[in-house]
């Protein structure tokens, strides 16, 4: 009889434990992203550096984009007579922009965190677990900051940027 009455309980509570189960499985795999984990992985500090280390406004000394198939073409903003600023807030969030001295201007704004050695960037407006890895490098006294990575520019001059790298060399102000 006694058993009878732990089935009946154990009836009535199977279905709420299911559900227990299963969030159990896929409240994690929902908390993936595209980085192979979750966000805890992405710091305002990293291993040699940080956001706050970071902070500030930044011109360009050197901004060139070439592309990443043959044939190579290189263009350096700054050398054409061009600028390349960047503003970084101690949270992360950044604003950057590129004026081509002949050419367009373009702003473009999101956030700034490490992952390890790596500077990662998610750009306003597109999917918050779409994030772009870049080398990152702080030197001369903490007033000379280097970005290398992938980018997009219009090569050829017909409106639709191009795969491309860029590297930035920056100077603080």
């Amino acid at each position: 009889m006694r058993s009878k009455s732990y089935f009946s309980a154990f009836k009535k509570i199977r279905f709420p434990l299911y559900l227990l189960m299963l969030s159990l499985i896929v409240v994690p795999l929902c908390s993936c992203n595209d980085k192979g984990g979750d966000d805890s992985d992405c710091s305002l500090q990293g291993t040699n550096l940080s956001i706050a280390d970071i902070s500030g406004n930044w011109v360009a000394t050197s901004a060139t984009f070439f592309t990443t198939s043959d044939p190579i073409q290189t263009v350096n903003v700054v050398a054409e007579g061009g600028t390349v600023t960047l503003s970084i807030q101690s949270g992360g969030g950044f604003t950057l922009n590129i004026s081509e001295s002949d050419g367009p201007s373009d702003s473009s704004a999101g956030d700034f965190c490490f992952d390890e050695d790596l500077l990662v960037v998610r750009f306003d407006g597109d999917d918050p677990d779409d994030w772009e890895y870049y080398r990152v490098q702080l030197t001369s006294g903490n007033n000379t900051l280097s970005i290398g990575g992938p980018a997009e520019f219009d090569f050829n001059g017909d409106g639709t940027p191009d795969p491309a790298e860029v590297e930035l060399s920056l100077a603080r102000t």
